[in-house]
C-alpha cells in the first residue's frame, strides 16, 4: 500500500504561533494558494482514496487540493489533543515544564493537562493504517493530517519507541509538502519526506519547541 501524506496548509494560528490541536483557525490566503499548488502537483498521480482529519483546516486543505474528489473524514487522523494549552502562544509555553517535557521527554502516557497521551495517538493512527492495508494491500491512499500527528506517523514508520520521538520533532513538516511511504503489512519504506519543490520558499519555519 502506498500512502501519500500532507500536513494541512498555513493557518491564521500558525502565523500567530499558537498551539492548535483540536481547536481550529482558518487557512490564510497563502495557505489556500499552497493547497491548490499541491493539487496541481499531484493531479497525475493515481490515488484510490483520499482521507482527511475532520478538523476543518485539514479538510479544507484536502478540498482545495482535490476539488473534484470525495474526501473521507476519519477521526483517527485528528491532531493530538493538547488539552488546556490549545490556543496559547508557543512563546508563552516554552518555559512551561509540562509542555517542555511533552516535546523533549516523550513517554507513552505523557500528555498535557486534559489532553491526549502519545500512546492513544499512536494506537488510533496505527489502527487507521492497518485497517486500510487489510481493506486493500495494493491501494494508493492520500491523507491530510497535522504537525504532531505527522511526527507520530514518522515515528511509526521508523519503528521508534515513543521515548525516541523527540529525535524527529525538531521541526514540524511544512504544510502542503508531500511525503510518500509504502507499507507491506509488516514494515514501511520511506520514498521521500517533506517534498516542497512546487511551493514558494518559506520565510519562517514552524517550530513548537
Amino acid at each position: 500500500m502506498k500512502i501519500y501524506i500532507t500536513r494541512h496548509s498555513l493557518t491564521q494560528w500558525n502565523e500567530e504561533k499558537r498551539l492548535q490541536g483540536w481547536q481550529d483557525s482558518p487557512l490564510t490566503e497563502q495557505g489556500q494558494k499552497d493547497a491548490k499548488k499541491l493539487g496541481e502537483y499531484v493531479k497525475n498521480i493515481s490515488i484510490d482514496h483520499i482521507y482527511s482529519s475532520p478538523i476543518n483546516r485539514a479538510y479544507q486543505t484536502a478540498k482545495l487540493a482535490f476539488p473534484d474528489r470525495e474526501i473521507i473524514k476519519d477521526e483517527r487522523l485528528k491532531e493530538m489533543n493538547f488539552g488546556d494549552y490549545e490556543g496559547m502562544l508557543i512563546s508563552s509555553l516554552r518555559e512551561n515544564k509540562e509542555y517542555h517535557d511533552l516535546w523533549y521527554y516523550p513517554e507513552p502516557e505523557r500528555c498535557l493537562k486534559n489532553g491526549e497521551t502519545y500512546q492513544h495517538v499512536v494506537d488510533r493512527l496505527r489502527d487507521f493504517i492497518d485497517e486500510k492495508y487489510q481493506q486493500d494491500p495494493m491501494q494508493t491512499i492520500f491523507i491530510t493530517i497535522h504537525g504532531m500527528l505527522f511526527t507520530v506517523f514518522h515515528g511509526i514508520v521508523l519503528n521508534l519507541p515513543i521515548q525516541r520521538f523527540h529525535e524527529i520533532n525538531q521541526e514540524i513538516v511544512r504544510g502542503c509538502s508531500l511525503s510518500l511511504v509504502e507499507y507491506d503489512g509488516q514494515s514501511f519504506t520511506i520514498d521521500y519526506i517533506g517534498n516542497d519543490e512546487y511551493l514558494e520558499p518559506m520565510k519562517n519555519k514552524i517550530v513548537y519547541k
